[in-house]
């Protein structure tokens, strides 16, 4: 294995002569088996090798055990070891995570103070982890599930880029999960068990401990022909990226205006996806004719990638959002939406114009286009594909809006559900009934409540006109829905097709906080 790890190393180019490589062990086998072998290929490499460990302090004692089982271990080698102490649990609180995203955030915070220990002392820093072939075989089944896109299916990558001068690396990637087994049992190793593992309560290792088997009995090279999917997905994402920036140059004129009334028109000026607070504005004009001449797949690539650039963030850029932007370019002169981070979309006469109003008004717009009919805002937040992952895997997951946030959880029914709390911003809606993407917006026209089992529905303007809700109120009310499907009018009723019942397996906690969001 040790030869197969080392022609993986080299054909992935990640590690070189005179690296600094910082691994990640937190005691457990993967992690241990990984430093086993980088000390066996370090004389080879000739790179310099430390180790950190972050206690999370989620299962106290055993934790705690963890920290001194990898200290002692390195010892033994003569290998510098840094611990780092974190409290994941009140940080999660304070954050409203779950356990899992709390700790990787503070996980990776821990490997960006390292590598600052180091900066200056080595012109490369990899941190090396210990992710192998059956990690990403999960990782890609999670995904598809979840209905995730190419690069998603794409499943991990060997080696990308972290922090500035730094990798994350993963020299274990071509390594099954059984062969890092028999390396330890050859070599004699002890290490670590993380009870949490075994709970087949979270989706993953449902997918680890129930599904992969049953695969492997169908084809026994089930995990390595799924890590030969990823590849060539990977592929096929890389491919898609460099068109999707051809069409970028062709298609598309960044223009910054600057407060001295300077302006400049230049792609590698404003295609960095960093903030411009000294700019007035900040915004790209598509040009039709030649972005409708492309494939629906690279006009779709190619407005995500400009949201996420002119916003600075594609967390909560949905495909919802994309078609939106699509669909102007068939529209009248004139005509805009609204769309996350203050993000407005414009049909102008040469196509479609994305302006960041938070840093200004697009000033070459006239009053004349100013005063045309702006449609229905069309502020809307989504679950993006990673956040319906972590809902999977047991975490929280929130959602940042203008007047407060929407926390998200999974919850595991055991045996009777028990009094459902009667709460005006906390509800519990039927997982297993949810289908297609959830989206948190404010009302349009066609929008219905469903009101019994029997289906029958309510038009949302009469919903608010029974409950006698000012006109005014209306507009600004958030709904979490399926498409015109209103699945909860927030602080008020929900439809009945997803209410909890005898049956229900799983519930989807939803609280609203913030703002006039209070419970009573």
């Amino acid at each position: 294995m040790t030869e197969r790890v080392m022609k993986w190393i080299k054909t992935e180019a990640l590690i070189a002569e005179g690296d600094c490589v910082i691994a990640g062990v937190s005691g457990g086998a993967d992690s241990v088996c990984l430093l086993l072998l980088l000390l066996e290929l370090q004389e080879k490499l000739q790179f310099n090798l430390c180790v950190v460990h972050v206690e999370h302090g989620i299962r106290e004692q055993e934790s705690r055990e963890d920290a001194a089982f990898v200290e002692t271990l390195c010892e033994r080698y003569q290998i510098p070891c840094h611990t780092y102490a974190v409290d994941v649990p009140s940080y999660a609180k304070k954050k409203g995570l779950g356990l899992e995203e709390a700790a990787r955030i503070k996980r990776y915070e821990c490997y960006e103070k390292e590598i600052a220990r180091f900066k200056g002392q080595f012109e490369r820093i990899k941190v090396a982890l210990a992710h192998h072939a059956d990690d990403n075989a999960e990782t890609l089944l999670f995904q598809m599930v979840r209905g995730s896109g190419i690069e998603g299916l794409a499943g991990m990558r060997a080696k990308r880029p972290f922090v500035s001068g730094a990798e994350i690396i993963r020299p274990l990637l071509n390594v099954q999960r059984q062969e890092i087994e028999a390396y330890l049992k050859e070599t004699g190793q002890e290490y670590r068990t993380d009870s949490t593992n075994l709970d087949t309560d979270y989706s993953r290792n449902r997918i680890r401990h129930e599904i992969l088997p049953e695969l492997s009995k169908v084809n026994v090279k089930a995990v390595s022909h799924i890590n030969q999917s990823a590849r060539l997905l990977q592929q096929v994402a890389d491919y898609l990226k460099e068109q999707t920036k051809a069409a970028e140059k062709e298609c598309c004129r960044f223009e910054e205006t600057f407060s001295d009334g300077e302006k400049t028109f230049a792609p590698e000026n404003g295609s960095d996806g960093k903030k411009y607070p000294s700019y007035e504005k900040k915004c790209v004009r598509i040009e039709a004719d030649s972005f409708l001449n492309y494939p629906e797949l690279i006009q779709t690539e190619l407005l995500h990638r400009l949201l996420g650039k002119i916003s600075g963030s594609s967390k909560d850029i949905g495909a919802v959002h994309v078609e939106a932007v699509r669909k102007l370019f068939y529209k009248q002169v004139g005509r805009s939406i609204n769309l996350p981070y203050g993000i407005e979309g414009k049909r102008i006469y040469e196509g479609v114009c994305l302006v960041n109003n938070r840093v200004g008004l697009d000033a070459n717009v006239s009053q004349k286009e100013k005063s045309r009919k702006i449609e229905k805002a069309e502020e809307i937040y989504c679950l993006t594909q990673q956040e319906w992952c972590k809902l999977e895997a047991g975490e929280t997951v929130t959602i940042n809006l203008p007047d407060g946030q929407m926390f998200f959880r999974i919850l595991n029914v055991s045996g009777e559900i028990g009094q459902i709390h009667k709460k005006k911003y906390t509800k519990w809606l039927n997982y297993d009934k949810i289908k297609g993407d959830l989206q948190v917006r404010r009302r349009r026209e066609g929008d219905y409540l469903t009101v019994d089992l029997q289906g029958h529905r309510k038009k949302l303007k009469e919903y608010f006109v029974n409950e006698k809700i000012p006109r005014e109120k209306r507009e600004t009310m958030w709904l979490l829905t399926a498409e015109a499907h209103v699945i909860w009018v927030i602080g008020g009723r929900i439809s009945a097709c997803y209410k909890i019942d005898e049956e229900t397996k799983r519930i989807l906690e939803i609280q609203m906080v913030g703002g006039n969001y209070n419970e009573n």
